[in-house]
């Protein structure tokens, strides 16, 4: 080193140390995490349904579920069974677990959220309460609680994801708007018609004017105020309580349904589409046949396995609530002199009950059907865990179908004659109404009859008009374990009678109804069987024995019928079972039974429902992988092993009979 250098090299030789300093440090904290990745325990998947059984060559098994997603191994596991290369070939998901930093993270975000909130409502009273009363005792500690819900709730945004808490806040925003919305109209409708009634004005002003000799000390209860007046103001403000209660109730109902969880909803979707979709055979051909569908029913799957729920459409809540405020404001509220003019001196002559007593009329009776309909569809949905906006609409719409068919009833009452003014034909006028509130059909059914009757009596022997209103094909209510409600739930989804349902998209229904799937693929297995044994549900006037003569035997699906003639081994047993189960009415060389066999075999679900009703025994997958190395005895190569080298261990991930490994290389 030459001399006047040294302070050279001097400053060189600093700033070098702390550059290497700095790559070591970053180099060591990504060799931390990367160990520390490795040395956690992780979760594994199994994609199949089959028992996943990784044996290694000394006899250890490690067992994995069909299906099964969290399955907790060590990562002395994970090196023993080598799953890590199993997991790259795609034999089974290997996922690690969260650190503790993340765990610690996700608790402090959940407390948090729920702190946050209540340091803000406290605050809020404080801080109003002085800002009222003048005082400001209360001001600080006000503020320091505004402040900290205002920070918590920055560190919550921070903590998770921007699209998540916006999202969320969204959501949150538009639920108490929606809320807020329904109150106004389930009470408001009621309101305004009670406001505007007859009367009710000048009672409430004499109750409001007499209100403050009643409150103040030693005053008597509303002298001034005759007991007609309040006996009428109480009867209807308990009116438009009661009318805003039953109003707000169905979609009271859906704000407190308690949803099930969408993941769990995923996953008991694709255990049953592995039962029922023959070429599926892992989860990623689950995804990739019934992914998009399965994202528009239960929401988009997120990488850490977290489903994100849909937004849900709340317009059709508000138009139900509209309908059914209207409807009990016409039900209830209607004008009675004897009630409203206050005409009637003592106060014995006013009976409360007389307040909730409906209006004789055929469009309140027809209204009250359809809401018990209304009530029962929701109630059923609720406890199915189905209730979805759709069915309010569904509501809207029969609502609505309803008062138009009750005006029509009216006047087609009246073809009918002798009936005015008896007392007992008005009843059953008013009963009928109630009926086709739950089942319009009833109506249509009556007015067409009422029609053609008439017609033949004004054109004597012409013939008949032959009107028919009513569909005349299969209604899906011919099917056993189908009623007036389920075939409600899938008219909804399309499904009007017998050979929508056998012709719909059975992957569809089961995504957006939540009938369970056995009894959903029973009732597409029975339509397929009346599709074909059901000619026009009559022969010559009777019904189709071949439908009845199957039954009798046990047979009520398609799969029923191809099972008891596959057990048919020979010709001749088949040709008997043919004759036997086609009945006495079989004619002609070619049995119709025979026919209806050669014709099934081109359904389109007819190959799925087979290998849903197949034995479900869950089958096992054996994975073969080698043990771990052996420790040798002497680590001192010797002269014959100096030219040889040892043979790596290799996963090889073969089934059981699939062959040995390959031998080492010399």
């Amino acid at each position: 080193m030459q001399p006047g250098n040294e302070g050279k090299d001097a400053g060189a030789e600093g700033r070098t140390p702390w550059r290497q300093r700095i790559r070591s440090g970053a180099r060591k904290a990504v060799r931390f995490l990367r160990d520390d990745s490795q040395a956690r325990a992780c979760r594994v998947s199994n994609p199949t349904n089959h028992r996943l059984k990784i044996r290694r060559s000394d006899g250890a098994i490690l067992s994995v579920s069909p299906l099964e997603c969290s399955k907790r191994v060590s990562p002395q596991e994970i090196e023993a069974f080598g799953l890590r290369e199993l997991a790259q070939r795609g034999t089974i998901s290997l996922q690690p677990e969260p650190s503790r930093w993340v765990k610690w993270l996700a608790f402090l975000q959940s407390l948090l959220g729920k702190l946050w909130p209540l340091a803000f409502v406290v605050g809020s009273y404080f801080f109003l309460s002085d800002v009222l009363t003048g005082a400001r005792r209360y001001l600080r500690l006000s503020l320091v609680l505004l402040g900290l819900s205002l920070v918590s709730k920055l560190v919550v945004r921070r903590l998770g994801s921007k699209d998540e808490s916006r999202s969320s806040l969204a959501n949150w925003a538009r639920g108490k708007f929606y809320g807020l919305l329904l109150l106004s109209i389930g009470f408001g409708v009621p309101g305004l018609v009670i406001l505007a009634s007859k009367g009710f004005i000048s009672h409430l002003r004499e109750v409001l004017v007499a209100l403050p000799a009643w409150v103040s000390p030693g005053g008597l209860p509303l002298p001034e105020v005759p007991a007609n007046a309040r006996l009428l103001l109480a009867g209807r403000l308990l009116q438009w309580l009661f009318i805003g209660l039953l109003s707000l109730l169905p979609a009271l109902l859906f704000f407190s349904f308690d949803r099930e969880h969408q993941g769990t909803l995923r996953e008991r979707f694709i255990a049953h589409i592995f039962r029922f979709d023959p070429e599926v055979k892992t989860r990623q051909d689950v995804q990739a046949r019934y992914g998009k569908q399965m994202d528009e029913a239960y929401g988009a799957e997120r990488r850490d396995g977290v489903v994100r729920l849909l937004p849900t459409r709340r317009s059709p809540l508000l138009m139900a609530t509209l309908a059914l405020a209207l409807g009990w404001s016409f039900t209830l509220l209607g004008t009675d002199p004897r009630l409203v003019t206050g005409s009637l001196a003592t106060p014995a002559t006013v009976n409360i009950l007389d307040f909730f007593e409906p209006q004789k009329a055929t469009l309140t009776f027809g209204f009250l059907g359809a809401y018990a309909y209304a009530l029962t569809t929701t109630f059923r949905s609720y406890a199915r865990r189905d209730l979805q906006p759709k069915i309010y609409s569904h509501i809207t719409t029969r609502v609505f179908t309803v008062m138009v068919l009750a005006w029509v009833l009216d006047e087609s009452w009246l073809m009918i004659p002798g009936v005015q003014g008896d007392k007992s034909a008005l009843a059953a006028l008013h009963t009928l109404a109630f009926v086709m509130g739950i089942v319009p059909e009833t109506g249509l059914v009556f007015i067409s009859e009422m029609l053609r009757t008439t017609l033949r009596r004004l054109r004597r022997g012409a013939k008949d008009p032959g009107f028919q209103l009513v569909d005349p094909h299969e209604p899906l209510t011919s099917l056993e374990g189908i009623d007036l409600y389920d075939r409600a739930r899938l008219q909804d989804e399309g499904v009007t009678n017998v050979q929508a349902l056998a012709r719909h998209d059975v992957v569809e229904l089961m995504l957006q109804t939540r009938v369970p799937a056995p009894r959903l693929l029973d009732w597409v297995d029975q339509a397929i069987l009346h599709l074909h044994a059901n000619a026009g549900g009559q022969v010559d006037g009777k019904p189709d024995p071949l439908l009845q003569n199957l039954r009798r035997y046990g047979i009520r699906t398609v799969t029923d019928l191809l099972e008891a003639s596959a057990k048919a081994q020979t010709p001749e047993a088949r040709a008997e079972l043919i004759k036997l189960l086609s009945g006495p009415e079989a004619n002609g060389t070619i049995p119709r039974l025979q026919v209806v066999l050669d014709t099934i075999e081109d359904e389109e679900w007819v190959a799925q429902l087979l290998c849903w009703h197949k034995s479900q025994k869950v089958r096992e997958e054996v994975v073969d992988v080698p043990g771990p190395r052996p420790e040798p005895e002497d680590t001192r190569p010797g002269p014959a092993d100096s030219t040889s080298r040892p043979s790596l261990p290799s996963v090889t991930g073969r089934r059981t009979g699939d062959g040995a490994a390959a031998p080492p290389v010399a």
